[in-house]
């Protein structure tokens, strides 16, 4: 609905329809002549006049409007525009928006007509038009006396808090909520929360509803819980109590101690937050959840920070409360610090691991020992024995004595391998570490292997791309010699190609060598390939320690090694080398 009227340059009304007169319930004389900004809002009619005083060439406001003769105010887009430049006559178009506002009215009407808690309405000025049979029920208050005085329910120490939060409600449009006393009709005091919400049409409050819930039970647990903190606070675990939605409700100065957070740090907030129990721990308590709600008490081992980000180990023991319709009322967390313990287990399972490599190791040694050893040694005492048979043959004794010494070589060669594998084997894991400039030490190892490159007009590949490892240079070294040795050596009927290139993850530096070589069937020898003295190509010669060393050179810095390999395509090796 619009209207249109005109104005003199002072803003009084000059010429109206009879339409307005109408809706107004105006007649004539009482409307010619009155100033515009007698029937809008205090603040607009301040914007009108301004533009009026500064003339204006044209004004946009949306405002209340309000005449005499109309129940309560109604809202409307208003038009102002100057027929003349220089401060002649000046058009304006009122377009009324009721049925906006009343629309709005009567959804909020809908919404809180459900509540449990008791409501309050209250037209644009503050005046009680209706509460719902809630109120009454917590109460006793009827409409008729919350219309006499609604201050009647507000015991007198609260009333400037109230009156100061329905201004904040009216001039700024913020809900305000707050817990106090009611007053009922017998003039008993109620426990309540008390929530003033504004209703906002265009950023102007048109009505408002006073939510009054009553927390008599809350405020009773609060006192229980007062009484259990002076018993939780001589235990030296730190005790938690999380109400029916699993939010904080107290925490002793035990988990304080613990956890270095404080009451007014955990209040409120939901054990995970506090916790910071991440993804898994998360998972794990909304499991609890479920076991707690149906009764069932729990414990868990978890994972947890403290407030300055240092980890810890805890015990969590919960327990639940349960009320007599069978639902959780609340929840009783024992919290008791158990880093010690966890870490004295894990010192434990890494010296029974440490133990279980070391003794798998040695059976593999001593099968090493006996089986490399025992036929360089047979051949000594056989030798020794022929030069005892023949030491009266010249000749004979010529040709023993170099196969003697060919046996004796060997077996120094054996010697040195086996006490070569037993210092990898023992190496610690404080080896030192510098930073090692990885192109620079690859083109050592190029230099190293100059000959074999040029010998199979080999083709390597290194990535440019920088790349400084904290690590310790010689096992560096070696484990890259062995790997490009290999390359070559093992390889296919194709000029040997070798490419080199790395890449970082969130906790490793992943380097790659991968050639076009024979490849290794790891359905077959997969399970063995590592291990010392294990050779699959015996048309190439070696030893078969080569991947033994680097595998054990890789887990001595405390990374691992992984292989893709297919027959005649070639083979990468992965090396995985910890950030830290």
């Amino acid at each position: 609905m619009t209207f249109h009227l005109l104005l003199d340059p002072k803003g009084r009304v000059n010429f109206f329809g009879d339409d307005l007169l109408e809706w107004s319930g105006h007649n004539t004389s009482q409307l010619r002549g009155s100033s515009i900004t007698e029937f809008l809002d205090t603040g607009d009619g301040a914007t009108v006049q301004r533009f009026l005083d500064d003339r204006s060439a044209k004004l946009e406001v949306r405002s209340a409007i309000l005449f005499p003769d109309r129940d309560e105010p109604h809202y409307a887009d208003i038009t102002l525009t100057r027929t003349d430049q220089q401060g002649g006559m000046i058009m304006v178009s009122l377009t009324i928006l009721d049925q906006q506002a009343q629309k709005l009215k009567e959804v909020n009407a809908d919404l809180f007509a459900g509540q449990l808690s008791g409501v309050i309405h209250l037209d644009a000025s503050g005046k009680v038009t209706s509460i719902n049979k809630q109120l009454t029920a917590d109460t006793g208050h009827t409409l008729s006396t919350l219309q006499q005085g609604a201050l009647t329910l507000i015991p007198p120490r609260y009333r400037y808090k109230v009156l100061k939060c329905f201004a904040e409600a009216r001039t700024k449009g913020q809900a305000c909520t707050f817990d106090m006393e009611a007053v009922t009709d017998r003039i008993k005091l109620l426990h309540v929360n008390l929530t003033i919400i504004p209703v906002l049409l265009n950023g102007r409050a048109i009505e408002y509803y006073l939510m009054v819930s009553n927390i008599t039970e809350r405020v009773s647990l609060q006192k229980n819980l007062k009484k259990l903190s002076l018993v939780a606070d001589k235990i030296t675990d730190g005790v938690m109590v999380l109400n029916s939605t699993f939010e904080i409700e107290f925490i002793n100065d035990g988990f304080t101690q613990i956890s270095g957070f404080t009451f007014d740090d955990a209040i409120g907030r939901g054990l995970n937050q506090v916790l910071s129990l991440g993804n898994e721990g998360a998972e794990r308590t909304a499991e609890a959840r479920d076991n707690l709600t149906n009764g069932r008490s729990m414990e868990l081992e978890m994972q947890c920070e403290k407030k300055d980000g240092a980890g810890y180990w805890n015990l969590l023991r919960l327990t639940p409360i349960m009320n007599e319709q069978g639902k959780m009322e609340m929840c009783v967390v024992i919290h008791t610090d158990i880093t010690e313990k966890k870490m004295a287990e894990l010192e434990l399972r890494l010296l029974a691991d440490d133990l279980y490599r070391q003794n798998k190791e040695l059976h593999q040694f001593a099968y090493i020992v006996s089986h490399n050893m025992r036929s360089p040694v047979a051949n000594i005492v056989g030798l020794a024995n022929l030069l005892e048979i023949f030491k009266d043959d010249p000749e004979t004794q010529s040709q023993t004595l170099a196969e003697l010494t060919k046996s004796v070589n060997n077996l120094d060669t054996v010697i040195k391998d086996l006490s070569y594998i037993l210092t990898v084997n023992n190496a610690s894991k404080d080896l030192l570490k510098e930073p090692v400039n990885f192109q620079d030490m690859l083109q050592q190892v190029l230099i190293d292997l100059q000959q074999p490159i040029l010998l199979n007009d080999a083709e390597i590949t290194i990535s440019s791309k920088p790349l400084i490892i904290r690590t310790n240079r010689a096992y560096l070294h070696s484990i890259f010699y062995n790997l490009i040795s290999n390359g070559i050596k093992y390889r296919s009927r194709q000029t040997p190609y070798i490419k080199i290139d790395h890449y970082q993850t969130n906790e490793h530096t992943v380097i790659y060598v991968a050639d076009n070589g024979k490849g290794i069937d790891l359905n077959k020898h997969g399970h063995e390939m590592f291990k010392p003295y294990k050779r699959f190509d015996f048309k190439v010669e070696g030893k078969g320690l080569g991947l033994f060393l680097v595998k054990s050179h890789i887990e001595a810095l405390g990374g691992h090694l992984t292989v893709k390999s297919e027959l005649q395509k070639g083979s990468t090796f992965y090396v995985k080398i910890p950030l830290l």
